[in-house]
């Protein structure tokens, strides 16, 4: 009952602040604010329960920033605090981005060669249970602080994925979360140079520079640029990062708000590292969030790659930690991000106002590139120039790698096989899996019905445990569907203008 008043009382306060903002009548606000005072007299005079004013008045604080978007929030004196170790400490987690959808806590992306990524968590996946606590109704703060503990300790996250009608458990060790920048990079066929782009940190760009002298060295005359699963990091790293691509004065994203100061532009400082004519394509997901999608929609924009995947994230907001007093303070949205040719990345709604009148998006969807005035498509994200659905595991096969089942059997693989130094799947260890895999208790019907998806994994688990990471992306391009997209593209192309072309082509445009 308590939490249904507190509830009751974040709504009416969210909605009357909104409501007088809104409102030019200043005596509006005044009999806005004094009704509210009265609420909490009531309450306190009447309510079953005693209460405390300072908890309802901080509750309802807490229920009017939640209705603005998913990042504004207050700070408590303790949530300063962990805000502030979590971006200045060094601690032990299982490496993933989460944040509140609703009443939910949600994975936005995993960080590659962290344990999340490992076990296979999926951006979308909602969580149910930390341990055996549900997080239901949760601050995020608090499930955040479960998820995190000393390295090595584990952790057990109960999720349900979209599109599955069973919880799935993932046992995690947690590890020193220490994520490089560029997880793998190699020559595919057609001298295609493939990176593997993992997030915005400092001296990102510089690392990138170098991987891509690399590549050229070792004969590579076209990219692939994997932003996939990258959650962004540093602004001033994005810019950098385009830079390469793009030529100096170039815009290449810019900010707005309410505010004057609100406004600004970013524009490349350098000339072009990597010439304008040497085709790219950007890979992108629903992982891909704020600096990777500044990023990829400045190139977008500017007619210098080519986008393949899935529409990204949309985290294109910019928030300030604006102190209060007594050591609380307010996370606020203060701007939106913007591509060059002026599409919004941020997916959320800009007012409270255009969600109850559901405003017609179409109206403001349409935008030209600036260099081939190309029709974009705005509306939150990055969406791609050619999207590649992507097949997610079943969820028998889900459920497998959850319980460290294709882990498990790769090590006792390698212990029968030590001299062993290139491994590819076959018909005899799928067979072996099987067995295994029934012993466990799993039906063999479903095992037979899902045989490809197996064989997959069990060839990128082995070959990872005989070769390490190199092992694994070796045979995780071999599978992938957007990376065989993009060499499709790049295969019959070799300058920039071939593959806008091409593009052109493959459209019927």
């Amino acid at each position: 009952m308590r939490n249904l008043i507190i509830i009751l009382v974040s709504i009416f306060f969210g909605f009357a602040i909104g409501y007088a903002l809104q409102s030019t009548s200043s005596k509006s606000l005044r009999t806005l604010q004094t009704i509210y005072d009265e609420v909490i007299r009531i309450i306190q005079n009447y309510y079953v329960e005693e209460e405390n004013p300072a908890d309802l008045i901080e509750e309802s604080i807490k229920g009017m920033l939640q209705s603005l978007d998913p990042y504004s929030e207050f700070l408590t004196p303790q949530d300063l605090e962990k805000l502030k170790t979590t971006t200045t400490g060094t601690y032990g987690g299982v490496g993933m981005e989460v944040r509140k959808q609703g009443n939910n806590v949600v994975i936005v992306s995993t960080f590659e060669g962290t344990p999340a990524y490992r076990v296979g968590l999926k951006s979308g996946d909602i969580i149910i249970k930390v341990n055996d606590t549900s997080v239901s109704n949760m601050e995020l703060e608090d499930v955040i602080s479960m998820i995190k503990g000393d390295p090595g300790t584990r952790v057990k996250l109960t999720i349900l994925r979209p599109g599955f009608s069973e919880f799935l458990t993932f046992d995690l060790v947690r590890e020193i979360i220490n994520v490089p920048v560029v997880s793998y990079f190699g020559i595919l066929n057609d001298n295609v140079g493939y990176i593997r782009f993992a997030q915005f940190s400092q001296g990102s760009a510089d690392k990138l520079n170098t991987v891509i002298d690399s590549l050229r060295r070792m004969g590579a005359k076209k990219f692939i640029l994997d932003l996939r699963g990258n959650p962004g990091g540093l602004l001033y790293e994005a810019v950098r990062v385009s830079n390469i691509f793009l030529d100096k004065n170039m815009l290449i994203t810019f900010t707005k708000g309410r505010s004057p100061d609100a406004e600004e532009y970013y524009r490349a400082t350098d000339k072009v590292s990597l010439d304008f004519n040497i085709p790219v394509v950007v890979l992108i997901d629903y992982g891909s969030a704020s600096a990777s999608e500044i990023v990829a929609g400045a190139l977008q924009d500017w007619d210098r790659a080519i986008i393949i995947g899935d529409t990204s994230y949309g985290k294109g907001s910019v928030q300030r930690v604006i102190p209060l007093g007594d050591n609380y303070a307010i996370k606020l949205t203060t701007s939106r991000y913007y591509t060059p040719s002026g599409r919004s990345i941020d997916r959320t709604t800009k007012t409270l106002r255009e969600r109850k009148e559901k405003i017609k998006r179409e109206d403001n969807l349409l935008f030209f590139t600036k260099r081939l005035n190309r029709k974009v498509y705005g509306g939150g994200g990055i969406a791609p120039d050619i999207p590649v659905e992507v097949k997610t595991e079943p969820q028998i096969v889900a459920k497998m790698i959850g319980e460290g089942l294709f882990n498990e059997f790769a090590m006792d693989w390698k212990r029968r096989n030590p001299n062993v130094s290139n491994f590819n799947v076959n018909e005899e260890t799928y067979n072996q899996f099987k067995e295994f895999a029934k012993k466990k208790g799993y039906d063999e019907k479903e095992i037979e019905f899902n045989k490809d998806r197996i064989m997959r994994n069990l060839d990128i688990s082995i070959s990872e445990l005989i070769s390490g990471s190199k092992g694994r992306y070796e045979k995780l391009l071999k599978y992938d569907e957007v990376v065989k997209k993009a060499q499709e593209f790049l295969s019959k192309v070799k300058t920039t203008d071939d593959l806008f072309n091409q593009l052109k082509a493959y459209r019927n445009e």
